[in-house]
């Protein structure tokens, strides 16, 4: 797609009157920059979450305002941002994941940055923490030539078009369940890798091809004699007797968009202090399993990053727990760390 955006930003770029300027002017899909400063985050990802919540658009360095004179940028340090920076700057500050690429386009001898924003397709994405120009909760809209919270009437759209994209979803699953017949139905649940279905023992589930193609981009396929789990790799679990077939279902981790949280933002979720967090994820061996937990590397510091299915996890093994069980837990952790330290 890269090559894509540069033919249609060279053609946008090149667009400029007889005193050099540009011709193009900021819009709901455009905003120009001078040059790109890590201490500018702020305000991009704002303008990033405005683009995402209408129609995606850019951002595009090199360009000064008033009048917009194209000035360029310096390619090399351009290419030396630190993505991982900004994606994890997104994934702290908003939610549901942004999605968006970066890039340069050569003009003659002057090289202009760009980040490109997709449309979201799970609208509104909102600011889910405060911080100077941000505000949680808060839902920013791009509008003409400029970035401001949502005003009701997009609001009102964006909630219209989810509600019709919701019934339609139930339309075409109870037209299926229909053709199929409501006790030949198994549920496939994508976020703990699971198959329910309500047949009786000794009869095999098979899965249709064509809802396995609908699912590609979702699932992957491991050839394997039966259903295990290999090398930490997230396998389909089956609830009831059911025969396996030659293949597992393992759902795809997007790094960026499966592990958003830090321990920190799973104390908040679950209502518990952050020392019991660590305490859950050690006594669940959660650390080292890709279903839940991702480490990121930034700068000489590691970053350990647990996933939706880490959260959906705890949520489950709380709900059964006592409080005199947290702090079994606890003892047991506190004994291990002292058996840890003798040991270094």
């Amino acid at each position: 797609m890269k090559n894509g955006h540069i033919e249609y930003l060279k053609s946008l770029l090149t667009n400029i009157d007889i005193k050099g300027y540009l011709k193009h002017r900021e819009s709901s899909t455009f905003e120009f920059k001078e040059k790109f400063g890590i201490g500018s985050m702020e305000h991009y990802a704002k303008t990033m979450a405005a683009f995402a919540n209408n129609k995606g658009g850019y951002i595009i360095f090199g360009i000064k305002d008033s009048p917009r004179l194209l000035i360029g940028i310096n390619r090399e340090k351009f290419n030396e941002i630190k993505q991982e920076k900004i994606t994890d700057f997104l994934i702290e500050y908003f939610a549901p994941e942004i999605k968006w690429e970066m890039g340069i386009v050569d003009i003659g001898e002057k090289s202009f940055g760009y980040i490109f924003v997709k449309e979201s397709l799970e609208k509104p994405v909102i600011c889910r923490k405060t911080k100077e120009k941000l505000k949680s909760g808060e839902i920013y809209y791009r509008y003409r030539g400029q970035t401001r919270k949502i005003e009701f009437s997009e609001l009102r759209k964006i909630i219209e078009e989810y509600k019709e994209k919701e019934r339609q979803h139930w339309i075409n699953l109870i037209e299926r369940i229909a053709r199929i017949g409501p006790t030949n139905v198994a549920l496939v649940d994508l976020l703990n890798g699971s198959i329910e279905t309500t047949k009786t023992p000794d009869r095999q589930l098979v899965i249709d091809k064509s809802l396995l193609d609908e699912l590609v981009e979702k699932i992957n396929f491991i050839e394997e004699g039966n259903f295990v789990e290999t090398n930490g790799e997230p396998a389909l679990r089956i609830v009831g007797e059911i025969q396996s077939t030659h293949g597992i279902i393992i759902p795809e981790l997007d790094p960026n968009k499966d592990y958003p949280y830090l321990q920190k933002d799973l104390a908040g979720m679950l209502g518990i202090r952050l020392y019991d967090v660590q305490v859950l994820v050690w006594k669940y061996k959660l650390k080292g399993d890709k279903r839940y937990h991702l480490e990121v590397e930034c700068g000489k510091n590691i970053i350990h990053k647990f996933s939706k299915y880490a959260f959906e996890n705890l949520k489950n093994k709380l709900e059964k727990l006592s409080e005199s069980d947290l702090k079994q837990f606890s003892h047991e952790y506190e004994r291990f760390k002292r058996k840890n330290n003798k040991l270094r």
